[in-house]
């Protein structure tokens, strides 16, 4: 049993982390944290399990193997450094760090310490995109020529508890863009350049909308549209080769893939009834994955999918479109 200890008792905990974690049986919660009394309080209590105000007496549980990281991207890097360096792996969301020299440094004490560091990219491991990349691996549609991405949501519908995606200044890209980059990674390489860029603000003080074209070191376009002012979620992938493509909605239909090839369309489903009930429990089966790879990245048993070094070239591409503009 991996003991867990999580550090952020907000949203994106309570909301998808915690239910994840009731439905995987190698994993537990055995303390939280949270610097708001009120959060760690109710957050413990609903865990049945140990609370803190101050993470530092966390990370000094010895009855604790890992944390997850679930604070404000500015608190990451420091957070991750401090768990290496209590003897504790770690699963942290995106970003590891706000700069690529901070991923650096957790990679040298992620060598140093032997421990597992598992970025959050939670998209990573839906079951529609385990199967388009095997399509795509497989020679399906052919060489893969073209990505078109789209990650839609409501940052007022979803009411964060915190503000840092509103206080920095390239606003969506630094929140929405990491999603994009790590599902498209896998299938068309790693983004290396910007060849198009367009931004703007709709309801917000940073860039909240934006559309730009990338290219990645295998030569395939990324069309990419990213927003945070639109009414329906949405996370949609188009792997464009010379002889088909295919569609995948990650968002709100993660068991399904469409094939288009010569003319002729044949739709991939699975758990169509159960996971209309999972969709209003808020329990997207990426989370739940994530969390039993997590598992057994720890235990030695399966190499990270995602690794720091995935990270910091997230972060390169980040930096590279915050200074154009």
């Amino acid at each position: 049993m991996l003991r867990l200890g999580v550090i952020g008792c907000g949203r994106v905990t309570t909301m998808f982390h915690l239910r994840a974690i009731r439905d995987v049986a190698e994993v537990e919660v055995a303390a939280v944290a949270d610097v708001n009394e009120e959060r760690t309080r109710t957050v413990a209590e609903e865990c049945n399990t140990k609370g803190y105000t101050d993470y530092h007496e966390l990370l000094g549980d010895p009855g604790i193997d890992a944390v997850v990281i679930n604070t404000p991207p500015s608190l990451h890097e420091k957070m991750v450094l401090d768990a290496l360096g209590s003897g504790k792996h770690v699963l942290c969301e995106k970003p590891l760090s706000e700069t690529v020299e901070g991923c650096m440094k957790i990679k040298e004490a992620q060598l140093e310490s032997g421990l597992a560091v598992l970025p959050a990219h939670n998209y990573v491991f839906t079951p529609c995109l385990t199967r388009l990349n095997d399509l795509v691996d497989s020679g399906t549609v052919g060489d893969v020529r073209k990505l078109s991405l789209v990650f839609e949501n409501n940052l007022k519908t979803y009411r964060p508890q915190t503000d840092f995606r509103i206080t920095t200044g390239n606003g969506v890209v630094e929140d929405v863009l990491p999603h994009i980059l790590s599902v498209s990674a896998p299938v068309a390489g790693d983004a290396v350049d910007v060849k198009e860029l367009r931004w703007w603000c709709d309801d917000y003080e940073v860039c909240d909308n934006m559309e730009t074209t990338l290219v990645t070191d295998r030569g395939v376009d990324l069309e990419c549209r990213l927003s945070w002012t639109k009414l329906v979620p949405r996370f949609g992938v188009e792997v464009h080769g010379y002889e088909g493509s295919l569609k995948a909605e990650l968002m709100m239909k993660p068991y399904q893939v469409s094939l288009e090839r010569r003319g002729r369309k044949k739709v991939y489903r699975d758990h169509l009834l159960s996971w209309y009930l999972d969709l209003v429990r808020f329990k997207h089966p990426s989370f739940r994955n994530q969390y039993i790879h997590f598992d057994r990245v720890v235990r030695g048993l399966e190499a990270p999918k995602i690794t720091v070094d995935d990270e910091a070239n997230i972060l390169g591409v980040i930096e590279k479109i915050s200074e154009m503009m």
